[in-house]
């Protein structure tokens, strides 16, 4: 299974042992190339995809090029993907997680503040966030941004682990619950209640 996290400051590439990090700076030409040497390599025929809310030149780009994929001859691969907000729901159910995220978009001054028991964010300055309150980082390799750990997402044994104060839990697609796609969408950080009012 080819582990793909395009929702971080740098795409984040697993496939057994072979871990990659790819910057977003002229990704579009970088992304081709590498997913055609994995495959060469591994042959996988899975794709785990961590997909938004993030930059959306990523999310756009990455997409595109994955939904490309199996429209190769005698290319056949089931895409789960998921969105970081899903993702992390699954550890605040099981008390992982608490229930307030800061989420990095790429701004130099600001982040978004994410609550998942109200399930909407505000846009909030760095130098504002309260870090005695209860609330996980998102993951950002230009460590810089963030004077304070981070959560991490990584592969192992075809299973996705999550790092969290020095902790690794870890949860499988079945755990997960994600039904195999062919193609799949740009997650952009869009509040879903607006998203169904503009439809």
């Amino acid at each position: 299974m080819l582990f793909l996290n395009i929702s971080s400051d740098q795409v984040n590439i697993e496939i057994q042992d072979e871990k990659l990090k790819l910057d977003r700076d002229k990704i579009e030409n970088k992304i081709w190339p590498t997913l055609v040497k994995l495959y060469r390599k591994y042959s996988f025929d899975k794709i785990f995809l961590l997909n938004g809310p993030g930059w959306f030149t990523n999310l756009r780009v990455w997409t595109l090029a994955i939904n490309l994929l199996n429209t190769l001859e005698g290319w056949n691969i089931d895409i789960y993907s998921i969105s970081k907000i899903d993702f992390f729901k699954y550890f605040i159910n099981q008390t992982i997680l608490p229930n307030k995220w800061i989420i990095y978009i790429w701004q130099r001054k600001n982040v978004r503040l994410y609550d998942f028991e109200k399930q909407k964010y505000e846009t909030i300055k760095i130098d504002n966030i309260n870090k005695k309150e209860d609330i996980f980082f998102d993951l950002v390799y230009e460590k810089d941004y963030f004077d304070t750990e981070t959560i991490d997402i990584f592969s192992k044994n075809n299973n996705i682990i999550l790092k969290y104060k020095w902790k690794e839990f870890e949860i499988s697609l079945e755990n997960l619950d994600i039904k195999a796609q062919k193609m799949v969408e740009a997650n952009y950080f869009i509040q879903p209640i607006m998203w169904k009012q503009w439809q």
